[in-house]
């Protein structure tokens, strides 16, 4: 397993969350069930303006970058990754201890699929239980973008396959320029999309892969 974590910790409002929740997330890791000589957690520091203390733990590898957003760091962990399969963890989530042995039986179980995904558990940001949250399901009745809605989408929820990234290349530029998405009803000529906007996102990846679009808009008499 190949397992990323950016993180940016700025003088803004979720500084004293983050430095709290952060070494929750590592140790989450440490208290992983799964064989540890199988395991590289790659932290991502996108350029943050205030110290981290990350433990020398022999299964962490720490990427230092000036800070180039997200996406970017996403994209650093996946390019230096050497695991099988690769997976995401945000800086301020959990993985249950039994989590990546969990995930290793499932691919055993369906080798013939690339990417699971699963529920979570969701807590507020007081740290209350406010119950799980259930494996996102595409829904096609639903009106365009609002097909990603409920806060289902969860990073650490989807673990892909090696292939997957090699077969798409990771993430697209920060920036698209001079793409024209009228024809899926976002925007009208040429246009630059940025890939930090959802909204952005899911209009290139239904640009590039036409096949995808039923999941996310649906004709509308209101919405022509």
């Amino acid at each position: 397993f190949s397992i990323v974590t950016p993180i940016y910790l700025g003088e803004d409002h979720e500084k004293e969350r983050r430095l709290k929740l952060f070494p929750k997330t590592i140790e989450s890791i440490k208290n992983q069930t799964y064989d540890k000589e199988k395991i590289e957690y790659i932290i991502v520091n996108d350029g943050s303006g205030i110290p981290i203390t990350i433990p020398n733990y022999p299964w962490i590898k720490i990427i230092d970058q000036q800070n180039l957003n997200r996406i970017v760091s996403f994209e650093t962990g996946m390019r230096e990754s050497k695991g099988e399969i690769i997976m995401f963890l945000d800086s301020d989530d959990e993985y249950d201890p039994t989590y990546l042995e969990e995930v290793d039986k499932a691919f055993k179980k369906y080798p013939k699929y690339k990417i699971l995904q699963f529920g979570c558990s969701f807590k507020n940001r007081e740290g209350e239980d406010r119950g799980t949250r259930e494996p996102y399901e595409f829904k096609k009745r639903k009106i365009g973008f609002e097909v990603f809605g409920g806060g289902k989408i969860v990073n650490g929820t989807f673990p892909f396959k090696r292939e997957v990234y090699e077969d798409l290349g990771g993430y697209p530029p920060y920036e698209i320029k001079d793409i024209d998405c009228s024809e899926i009803g976002y925007g009208e000529g040429p246009r630059s999309l940025f890939m930090t906007s959802p909204y952005d996102f899911s209009a290139y990846a239904q640009m590039q892969f036409p096949e995808i679009r039923p999941y996310f808009q649906e004709k509308h008499p209101d919405h022509p």
